[in-house]
């Protein structure tokens, strides 16, 4: 009677204990990355709660490459990025996600534009937003993370974007 007791212990245990053999879980996706040979910014934009709505609007951002040490020389798109359909409310912050890939030419410096156009401006429109400045970008490497905030575009007779 004891080794039935003895079996019936060993298989309530044995059936308690469940061992899964399944492959690692896969590391993230690809795609996220940057190609060899590239540089990526990931950038956070900000459309502020202060300015104009955007119904159907086209984000379309740059990434450019330029020899600082040439006062006139002239800088060169590397990389560039449009997102269509973007809807901003005012009264509200709407933040936009995305990244811009870019093979360089060289260790040459690096900058980003980003500009909000209204759906179907044409060529040479200023945007609806823009990111003011000098942004300058990847200048500790080949990958940046970066959360700006786009400035509406002046009103007519101001300078633009």
């Amino acid at each position: 009677m004891s080794w039935m007791i003895w079996l019936w212990s060993c298989l309530a245990l044995g059936a308690g204990c469940v061992r899964i053999d399944a492959p690692p879980p896969a590391p993230p996706a690809a795609s996220l990355a940057a190609p060899a040979g590239s540089v990526q910014v990931d950038v956070v934009c900000v459309l502020p709660a202060d300015g104009p709505a955007v119904e159907r609007g086209v984000l379309v951002a740059r990434l450019v490459e330029y020899d600082p040490r040439q006062a006139d020389g002239q800088a060169r798109e590397i990389g560039r990025t449009t997102l269509p359909g973007i809807q901003h409310r005012p009264g509200e912050n709407t933040a936009l996600r995305f990244s811009c890939v870019g093979r360089p030419g060289g260790r040459l410096a690096h900058y980003l534009t980003v500009v909000v156009y209204p759906e179907g401006a044409p060529a040479g429109r200023s945007g609806l937003y823009r990111l003011e400045g000098f942004q300058p970008v990847l200048a500790a490497g080949t990958r940046e993370a970066l959360r700006v905030t786009l400035l509406p575009v002046p009103d007519e007779g101001e300078p633009t974007n």
